[in-house]
C-alpha cells in the first residue's frame, strides 16, 4: 500500500504545457540589380599636383577588365548580411547593419565599419566604387598599386599629393541599384 501512495504522490492534477516557440524574426530577402553606372571622377594626377581629367574610352587602358569584372551586378540584403554578387557568380560576403538610410560593412578587424551606400529613395539604393592605378617610377623599378573600394572619400591620404616619383590615376562610378 506504500507503493501506491509514493506512486500518486508523484503524479500531478497539472498537465504539461509545451511553450509555444516563435520563429525568429527575419525580414524577407531583398534584391537590388544594377540599374545605371555612371562616371563621377576619372582623372590623373602627376607628382607636380596637376590633374588631368580621363575620356571612358580610356578605362580599359588603365585597368583592363577589372572594371567588368569587380561592379556587383546586384545586392542582396539577408538580415544582418549584405551579398554582392558580380560576374561569374562570384560573391562577396559581409556582415551588415542599417543606420538610418546608411548601410554600413564590417570591416575584417569586427571593430570597425564602413559605410557601403544609402538608399535614394524606397526602392533604389546607391554605391560608389572607386578604382586606383598608382605608379612609382624609381630607378631601377617601377612599382603598381591597384586598388578598388567601396564608398571611397576622395580626402583619403591616398589622393593627397604624390612624391615626385608618383602618378595617381583613379576612376569613381556611381552605382544605381532597383
Amino acid at each position: 500500500m506504500s507503493l501506491f501512495f509514493v506512486m500518486n504522490g508523484c503524479k500531478s492534477n497539472e498537465e504539461i504545457i509545451n511553450p509555444i516557440i516563435e520563429p525568429p524574426t527575419t525580414h524577407p530577402d531583398i534584391k537590388l540589380t544594377l540599374g545605371s553606372k555612371k562616371i563621377a571622377v576619372f582623372n590623373h594626377v602627376i607628382s607636380s599636383g596637376d590633374v588631368t581629367p580621363l575620356k571612358e574610352s580610356e578605362i580599359e587602358n588603365y585597368f583592363g577588365d577589372r572594371i567588368a569584372f569587380s561592379i556587383p551586378e546586384s545586392i542582396v540584403f539577408k538580415n544582418d548580411s549584405t551579398f554582392l554578387v558580380k560576374p561569374f557568380d562570384l560573391v562577396e560576403k559581409f556582415k551588415s547593419k542599417w543606420e538610418g538610410d546608411k548601410l554600413y560593412l564590417q570591416l575584417g578587424d569586427k571593430q570597425s565599419w564602413k559605410q557601403l551606400g544609402e538608399k535614394s529613395n524606397e526602392k533604389d539604393f546607391k554605391l560608389n566604387m572607386t578604382f586606383y592605378a598608382q605608379k612609382k617610377d624609381q630607378a631601377p623599378a617601377t612599382r603598381l598599386v591597384l586598388g578598388q573600394e567601396y564608398h571611397m572619400k576622395l580626402d583619403d591620404s591616398l589622393f593627397s599629393k604624390t612624391d615626385q616619383f608618383s602618378s595617381l590615376t583613379w576612376l569613381t562610378f556611381d552605382l544605381l541599384y532597383n
